[in-house]
């Protein structure tokens, strides 16, 4: 059995999870990221459709960090946000020029973000990825792990996912619930320019999002039915294209889509609170005496 000690331990190396590693790695603190994904599968081609929007703060925060350089290249700017109900001749328009020079954000491909994330923790000595590996439980500081080795640190982070047994595991409740609908994300190249403009429709199956990106693509985010978005998926490329001109509309010429479709079930879910205390299984002894009340303290890992 080997025991590897940190001041931090993330348990899950998805976006979140190791954006928190590389911060607190890069401030010093000597951290392990433990995820059970392998990261091969994590960095291919194929691993997800999804983009996110980097809002200015938080590319601030990527940039400190050392992560945004990495990625820059690969993002898009946001320049402009249309939102319209349905197909209305009016619309909200926002635009980066009103309040300065920056764009409101930007739109990247989430398999960029990860390898960035990879590059940026392999420069730091003190960031440790134990990974294919899963946790199999926790004793305060300590956790095990499934090939009988065990990390023991300060502090345990639970970016697990959205159904954490970390966060179970410490008590945590949360509020949950799924919404009648599905998240269809493809990404379109189309014939003209977007021009950072980044476009909603309010359609009655729900929110209809074209993101813009690189190389005169976007990203689509295709709110529907539950009931209905297996036909969909299910559709040839021909019927498929139909279905999604219909929504996607003609202002930016003709449109195809580029890879495969994704589908994510819709659903909310809030924790109640983001710490908890430990929790240390300890064996009364018998006859001992009750220990007297006193204000807890923060304690330093277990040094056997």
């Amino acid at each position: 059995m080997t025991v590897t000690r940190a001041e931090l331990a993330v348990v899950g190396g998805g976006l979140n999870g190791l954006t928190l590693g590389i911060a607190c790695a890069a401030a010093g603190l000597e951290v392990a990221v433990i995820d059970r994904e392998d990261p091969a599968t994590m960095l291919g081609e194929r691993f997800d459709g999804r983009t996110s929007a980097i809002a200015y703060g938080s590319m601030r925060v990527l940039d400190g960090i050392g992560v945004w350089p990495l990625v820059a290249g690969t993002a898009e700017a946001i320049r402009e946000i249309r939102v319209a109900d349905n197909w209305a001749p009016l619309f909200l328009h926002y635009d980066h020029r009103e309040i300065g020079d920056e764009p409101l954000g930007w739109i990247v491909e989430n398999r960029a973000l990860r390898r960035a994330l990879h590059a940026r923790a392999g420069t730091l000595p003190n960031l440790r990825l134990i990974a294919p590996m899963t946790v199999t439980s926790r004793d305060g500081g300590a956790a095990a792990l499934a090939n009988g080795d065990v990390v023991r640190a300060e502090l345990i982070a639970a970016a697990d996912g959205k159904n954490s047994p970390l966060r179970e595991a410490a008590g945590i409740r949360t509020m949950t619930w799924s919404y009648p609908q599905i998240g269809i994300v493809a990404t379109v190249r189309h014939a003209k320019a977007h021009r950072g403009v980044a476009v909603e429709h309010f359609l009655p199956a729900g929110p209809f999002a074209i993101l813009p990106m690189t190389d005169s693509r976007s990203s689509i985010v295709w709110t529907e039915r539950a009931a209905l978005a297996p036909t969909l998926l299910a559709l040839d490329d021909a019927a498929f294209h139909r279905e999604l001109a219909s929504r996607f509309g003609d202002f930016l010429g003709e449109i195809s889509v580029e890879g495969p479709r994704w589908s994510y079930p819709l659903s909310f879910l809030h924790a109640e609170t983001y710490i908890a205390p430990r929790r240390r299984r300890h064996r009364a002894r018998a006859g001992a005496a009750r220990p007297r009340s006193r204000r807890a303290r923060p304690r330093r890992a277990d040094p056997g």
